[in-house]
């Protein structure tokens, strides 16, 4: 029955991406963090989702004579930089290996998505619908699985899915929604869009408390905390976040507060322990292969893993680690993982991109502030910058330098600051009515955000 309504639901959806390539974007967008593969056990279970959107839309990218802007900025130049050195630590990698090659193949897929929203999705209407593909297919789950952990009181132990990762990813990718989901709360046209996207906030944060993440709730922390300092009215954001705080207060379970407590006996818990480890060699082997790295997923192949181990003590000597496992561990941390698979100059892109994304956000703001008829990209700003922190700081310990949500994030904002830019650049007196829908497959644009 899941197969069949799924079939239908994508027997609607194929046609309408082949009306235009944002459309396909948006298609792309929702499929690559869904991953419906792994919720389907039928005739549609063996169907590459992924690619069928992905293929749909280069092609009507090709054939169809829309409007597009490609442009090039510095996150398009480091992207760029980034696939290839990419490239070259797959082909040089010490040890090549099929799902190494997947990874490559997946982060190059990104790249690819990336580019097209920043050509493809040039108008404010684009971006906000952008916005809610990546908040609806991440919310897919983390919905889902906040809802069970609620109506279970606590029971229901998230563990993860095979498309985001184990619970500690998707406490991230539920803390990198959060922000926009607040924006689409705020901006959407229909009333009940904008209940639907703040109900999907609040569940989403219960989602954050149910995976038991303690960098979950270091991610909790940091975003209150830049909420507050990124909301232009002070009093409101203050007065969410006391009462998110005292709701999750009271809906924790004893057994999350005792998980939560070893945090600051970090240096006497194995698991931290074996993650300092697995930094250190990835940083062994990038300082053996500086340029390129020792190709994806280097750390985690045991031939390597064997090699550095005995020589862990050498660098960062001064965190002391216990006898280092027999097994190899992934990375658990963006910058590690980064550093050991790409090496020192993937490593220097990869932060770059990150500087350069928050500083944008910030770039946005200031503009904003000057143009009242821009008020929208100033907050949606805002809220996508504490995304991007939040990511950088829960993810020091996860492995998600390659995930999907976060370079739609960096994509998204390239996009929002090149379109301020242009609005600015041409100032034009728009009458206050909506630009009339100009076909009926534009029905879904009546979710366009009016609210300045």
């Amino acid at each position: 029955m899941r197969d069949l309504a799924f079939a239908m639901v994508w027997v609607v959806l194929f046609p309408v991406a082949l009306w235009s390539a944002h459309i396909g974007v948006l298609l792309w967008i929702w499929v690559a963090l869904v991953s419906p593969n792994e919720r389907l056990y039928g005739f549609m279970a063996g169907v590459p989702f992924n690619k069928i959107a992905a293929g749909l839309t280069v092609l009507v990218l090709f054939l169809n004579r829309e409007k597009k802007k490609f442009y090039v900025d510095a996150t398009v130049v480091l992207i760029i930089l980034l696939a290839l050195v990419g490239t070259a630590s797959e082909y040089f990698a010490i040890i090549p290996s099929d799902d190494g090659s997947d990874l490559y193949q997946k982060l190059i897929k990104e790249f690819v998505l990336a580019a097209l929203i920043m050509g493809l999705m040039w108008s404010r209407h684009r971006i906000h619908m952008t916005v809610i593909a990546l908040c609806v297919a991440i919310g897919f789950t983390s919905v889902i699985e906040g809802l069970e952990y609620a109506v279970s009181g606590g029971g229901h132990k998230i563990i993860g899915t095979g498309g985001i990762g184990d619970n500690n990813s998707i406490a991230l990718a539920a803390l990198l929604i959060v922000p926009p989901l607040y924006y689409l709360s705020r901006y959407s046209a229909l009333r009940q869009m904008r209940v639907a996207f703040m109900t999907a906030l609040v569940i989403s944060l219960v989602c954050v408390v149910g995976t038991f993440s303690r960098g979950g709730f270091i991610g909790l922390l940091v975003l209150f905390a830049f909420f507050v300092i990124n909301s232009r009215n002070k009093l409101p954001a203050i007065s969410l976040a006391v009462v998110a705080a005292v709701a999750m207060y009271f809906l924790a379970s004893d057994d999350w507060f005792s998980r939560i407590d070893t945090i600051k006996d970090a240096s006497d818990n194995g698991s931290f322990m074996g993650r300092v480890i697995a930094w250190k060699v990835s940083t062994l082997i990038a300082i053996d292969s500086p340029i390129f790295g020792g190709g994806f997923h280097a750390v985690q192949r045991y031939p390597v893993w064997s090699r550095y181990i005995t020589s862990i003590d050498s660098v960062m000597s001064f965190i002391k680690t216990p006898a280092a496992d027999d097994y190899a561990h992934a990375a658990h941390s963006i910058y590690f993982e980064v550093l050991g698979d790409l090496g020192i100059l993937g490593l220097a892109l990869f932060m770059l991109v990150l500087a350069v994304t928050v500083f944008n956000c910030g770039a946005i703001a200031r503009i904003a502030k000057k143009h009242p008829d821009l008020a929208w990209a100033g907050d949606l700003a805002r809220m996508l910058q504490i995304s991007i922190i939040v990511y950088m700081v829960s993810g020091a310990a996860l492995s998600m330098a390659y995930f999907e949500g976060f370079w739609i994030l960096v994509a998204l904002v390239s996009r929002l600051k090149k379109t301020v830019h242009e609005t600015v650049a041409v100032p034009i007196s728009l009458p206050a009515t909506k630009a009339p829908v100009p076909s009926p497959v534009h029905a879904y644009a009546r979710l366009m955000p009016d609210r300045v």
